[in-house]
């Protein structure tokens, strides 16, 4: 009820302020107060107060005081009305303030945005309507943000990449012109941009300005540079200054400029160089960046790493680089000479250049230094080659080139041995002034390689070449014969004796004489002029013109063997005879023979094969070629083939050829047949089988392998199958496999004639016989034969439990079930509960006690290949009830209902209040049981619920009871309800008379035609209204 009078009362003061706000219009429109133009500025993110000038002392107390963005009404407050409200876009980021002695008001903007910027508008309601009273006031605000960025961007003519703050760019080579955009956003007004070298300013284009879509403003400022050697690790700097900033933004950037190498110094060469003197130069190229790469010359001619052998100049490996002050590089490079007189009078050249006299294609900057080389004398000796007899004497020059060409001393050798100059009875000369060597009177000793060797202040030198003298004697000789004995009489070869001249000069032969056994075989040249040719009748012109130390003998056969030797004939005369060489001729083994035992090769027997020869050849015959089938069996090389188990591969064509170190010799041949005794390929299995009424499908089959061909017969529990109608028998011939080693076989089949047998079926019992498959003998074997049992198959049949009902009280053990059923194969069993497996085998074992959740159907299925059978057992698991009671409200009464479950499900119950036990007003419906407790017996206390069933009684459940229902609800609480009842009637009729209200108001709007000032006066009133109707900004 204290509710309801409040809003009645709250209502009667709107309608109070109500009446006050239309007065207020009217004046306010009779007045016509001038308006306020002031200029304000804030910070993005900062907070403002844009102000609105009130005079409380003269204009008296305000309504209401509204503040517009352009035409947006952005916020609200009026004290009277309890109001105080931001909108539109400054929704929860403005606040009204008024300053202490209530002459300036303001509205307070936090967190400003570049949106926030505009004409402000500040309307103010006075309570009553005076002139001079300002009641409408612009405020011009400007919002300043500060630039949020500012980066370097690359441009290329096409496109522009950003580069990161204190980066590098670059490399540019110099000359390049490079153009830079400074760009910065995210602020207002438009930033200043400028860029700087250090400590001046850099002339650049003008500032062009974008806007962004949120408000922003950003700006680009343009700068393009020629490089130089004056831009060498510059730093520029791209500065951003604001009204919004403190202190400006900063974007540095350094440029990687790179310029050519200035100069070039080459030191190390100020004095002539002996020859193989380390001598190390330095060339040194300054001003490059990068670091130039030197290569160096001699002559025109570039040194690499891999000529240091041939050039004996070697560059360092790697140059040392240095950078300065400028940035530049200084780079110093090694040239280590090891020099020889090739370079004397060269020049050296360093050459220094990098990628910019690449680019620029300018050649590189280069120092030579002219090369003076002392050396050692080159010496050489002439003539090369001497020939002179006994007693003559041989002058030979020593000749030079050498740097200085003053000597010092003369040396001879002979075969690298010095030769002492004692006087002038055996040589003369050898002298610094004469270095020609003349040498007396030359004997066979004095043959031999001369060499001179010449020394001057650097060193000494050695000719590089001889000469060599030679004195001429009779030759001794040896023989040799081509090619290397011995030799094959197959190959029909032609031998070439050669007499060599082991020592005596001239080595060349004028003559020689060849010996067979002693005796003289042939004088070459075979000339009229020889000493041993007694008449022009022995003359042969052919051997005239011939070399003399070199016999042919054609087509040697085994008839030239013998004893060979010859004695050669030089300038000096005959020579004495060699040693004797012996001539050797290989021939082949003759006259073949191939056998083989026993007569007669049965398969899986052994067997001999033997080739022998009458003639073994020279050498002896060593090893033995066999074939099978034209095949060439490498691992048999003997005599004799020893077979220890004969296969069908062995029946075949052999043949066999005796060799050795000559070749082969004849071949011999001859077949081999192999014979097979009766053996089976395929006998009968142990056992065997068909379904009685499916016999069409069986069949009985045996193969024997025999050679010569043998007869298969067939017996039934050994009766001889003959043409009988409930059989067919069929035979075939099976040709020789030879890749599994099988012989020539018979093939017979033994089918079933089901339409012939009585019933068209088998007996499981009758039918039941052992059949057997029998083979004649051969000539080289007995016959043989195989048993197998044919049994009638079939599937389960009459499946059984042992006991197919069990009851079984809870938690007790059941033991073993058996299951049992007739078939052929014997049966399989399984065990199943709820379809699912489990147990395996005829007996299923129960001993655990059983849950209440076992109780159902077990099935148990026997099963072979041909079918299954199948038969079930329930087993009933009971047990005492369970019960529990639950209070319920039905039909206006309080009822106890006790639910049980138990098994079986025959159950009686008792129902007891304490200790006494209640028979009325109990209704039992299967497995439940109801008490009713409503009535004027009493109802509070313990209630007990007995069930039981055959298997006993269980456990009894309980329930304790404290009054009616009413008692729950007390005087105190129905009088809240009928409080709340009321408070609800009072705000429904409080509604309604504010619905009245509204809409009258809005009728008399409709028609009223006072200016637009009164307009908006009657809106704020209308808002106000609506507020307290509804509450809630």
């Amino acid at each position: 009820m204290a509710s309801g009078a409040s809003i009645i009362q709250l209502l009667f003061v709107v309608l109070s302020i109500q009446t006050i706000i239309c007065h207020g219009a009217e004046l306010a429109l009779a007045g016509n107060a001038p308006t306020v133009l002031e200029d304000l500025s804030g910070l993005a993110g900062q907070e403002v107060s844009v102000p609105c000038s009130v005079d409380v002392a003269t204009c008296g107390d305000f309504h209401s005081v509204k503040w517009y963005r352009e035409s947006q009404r952005v916020f609200v407050y009026s004290e009277l009305a309890n109001l105080e409200r931001s909108e539109g876009s400054l929704t929860n980021r403005a606040r009204f303030v008024l300053s202490s002695n209530e002459t300036q008001a303001g509205l307070k903007i936090s967190s400003l945005q570049l949106a926030d910027e505009g004409l402000y508008r500040c309307e103010i309601t006075y309570l009553e309507i005076n002139e001079g009273c300002p009641v409408v006031q612009y405020v011009n605000l400007t919002v300043l943000a500060a630039p949020d960025y500012v980066e370097i961007l690359l441009e290329d003519g096409k496109t522009s990449a950003a580069i990161r703050n204190v980066s590098r760019i670059g490399p540019f080579n110099e000359g390049t012109i490079v153009t830079l955009l400074c760009r910065s956003g995210g602020g207002r007004p438009v930033p200043r941009i400028e860029w700087w070298n250090g400590s001046h300013v850099m002339e650049a284009d003008e500032v062009v300005a974008t806007q962004e879509d949120n408000g922003a403003v950003t700006g680009i400022n343009r700068l393009q540079v020629a490089l130089s050697r004056q831009d060498l690790d510059a730093q520029w700097q791209c500065r951003v200054r604001s009204p919004a900033l403190s202190s400006p933004l900063v974007a540095n950037l350094r440029i990687d400029v790179h310029v050519k190498p200035t100069n070039v110094t080459l030191t190390g060469l100020d004095t002539a160089v002996t020859e193989g003197t380390a001598v190390v130069v330095y060339c040194v190229a300054d001003g490059a960046r990068p670091a130039a790469a030197i290569t160096w010359y001699n002559d025109s001619s570039p040194l690499q790493k891999s000529a240091v052998e041939t050039t004996q100049l070697q560059p360092e490996d790697e140059a040392e680089v240095e950078e300065q002050s400028d940035g530049t590089f200084s780079t110093r490079s090694r040239l280590i000479f090891t020099l020889n007189r090739h370079d004397h009078r060269r020049y050296i050249t360093c050459r220094a250049g990098n990628t910019v006299t690449d680019d620029l294609q300018h050649k590189p900057v280069q120092v030579s230094q002219l090369l003076r080389v002392e050396y050692a004398p080159t010496v050489a000796v002439s003539p090369e080659n001497v020939t002179v007899n006994e007693t003559m004497d041989v002058l030979i020059f020593c000749t030079y080139d050498a740097n200085p060409v003053t000597l010092t001393s003369v040396q001879w050798f002979k075969d690298d041995v010095e030769i002492i100059i004692d006087g002038p009875h055996k040589y003369e000369g050898a002298t610094v002034d004469q270095p020609a060597l003349l040498l007396k009177k030359a004997t066979r000793d004095d043959a031999g390689a001369y060499t001179c060797r010449l020394t001057n202040a650097i060193g000494t030198g050695q000719s590089e070449n001889v000469a060599f003298i030679s004195v001429q004697y009779p030759a001794e000789v040896r023989l040799v014969m081509e090619p290397e004995l011995p030799v094959n009489e197959l190959e029909r070869p032609n031998i070439t004796l050669n007499c060599q001249v082991s020592s005596g000069y001239p080595p060349v032969l004028l003559g020689v004489r060849w010996y067979l056994d002693g005796e003289l075989l042939k004088e070459l040249p075979d000339c009229p002029l020889n000493e041993t040719i007694t008449s022009f009748s022995m003359y042969d012109e052919d051997l005239c013109d011939v070399d003399p130390s070199k016999l042919l003998l054609e087509y040697v056969g085994r008839s030239f063997q013998g004893n060979y030797s010859c004695e050669g004939m030089n300038a000096a005369g005959w020579g004495p005879p060699s040693e004797v060489e012996t001539l050797v001729i290989y021939y082949p083994p003759g006259n073949t023979t191939l056998t083989y035992e026993p007569e007669v090769v049965v398969k899986d027997g052994p067997m001999t094969l033997t080739c022998g020869v009458s003639d073994v050849g020279q050498p002896a015959v060593t090893q033995y070629r066999w074939t099978r089938n034209g095949h060439v069996i490498p691992e048999i090389s003997d005599a004799q083939w020893n077979v220890s188990q004969v296969t069908l591969n062995y029946q075949a064509n052999y043949s066999c050829t005796p060799v050795n170190e000559a070749g082969e010799g004849e071949t011999a041949t001859i077949e081999v047949e192999v014979y097979a005794a009766p053996t089976f390929i395929e006998r009968l299995p142990p056992t065997s089988g068909a379904l009685s009424d499916s016999a069409d499908s069986a069949k009985l089959s045996c193969r024997v392998e025999c050679y010569p061909l043998c007869q298969i017969d067939w017996f039934r529990n050994g009766v001889p199958i003959r043409e009988s109608p409930m059989y067919t028998v069929v035979d075939s011939f099976v040709p020789e496999n030879i890749k599994f080693n099988q012989h020539q076989s018979v093939k017979s089949s033994l089918s079933f004639n089901m339409r012939m047998w009585s019933q068209a079926k088998l007996d499981p019992i009758a039918d039941t016989a052992n059949y057997t498959c029998t083979s004649t003998d051969n000539v080289v074997g007995d016959g043989v034969s195989s048993t197998t049992l044919f049994t009638v198959e079939y599937a389960p049949t009459a499946a059984i439990i042992d006991n197919p009902s069990i009851e079984v009280e809870e938690g007790s053990i059941v033991g073993q079930l058996e299951c049992s059923a007739s078939a052929y194969p014997l049966a399989n069993y399984y065990w199943q509960y709820n379809h699912q497996i489990i147990g395996n085998g005829p007996r299923l074992t129960l001993d655990y006690g059983l849950s209440r959740d076992k109780t159902g159907e077990y099935s148990c299925v026997a099963h072979n290949q041909h079918g299954n059978s199948s038969a079930k057992a329930f087993i009933n698991v009971v047990f005492k009830p369970e019960c529990s009671i639950t209070l319920r409200e039905m039909e206006g009464k309080t009822r106890l209902i006790c639910e049980v479950q138990a098994n079986p499900k025959l159950v009686d119950f008792m129902w007891m209040l304490n200790n006494a036990t209640l028979t009325t007003d109990i209704v039992h419906m299967g497995l439940q049981s109801v008490l009713t407790i409503d009535g004027p017996a009493p109802t509070n206390g313990i209630y007990y619920c007995h069930a039981n069933n055959s298997v006993g009684f269980g456990t009894p459940c309980e329930i304790s009871v404290e009054g009616g229902l009413l008692a729950k609800l007390g005087d105190e609480n129905i009088i809240i309800i009928a409080v709340i009842a009321a408070a609800i009637v009072v705000i429904l009729v409080v509604c309604i008379v504010l619905l009245v209200i509204c809409r009258r108001k809005r009728t008399e709007d409709k028609y009223n035609p006072a200016a637009t000032m009164e307009q908006r006066e009657n809106r704020s009133a209308r808002f106000v209204i609506n507020v307290y109707a509804q509450p809630g900004p």
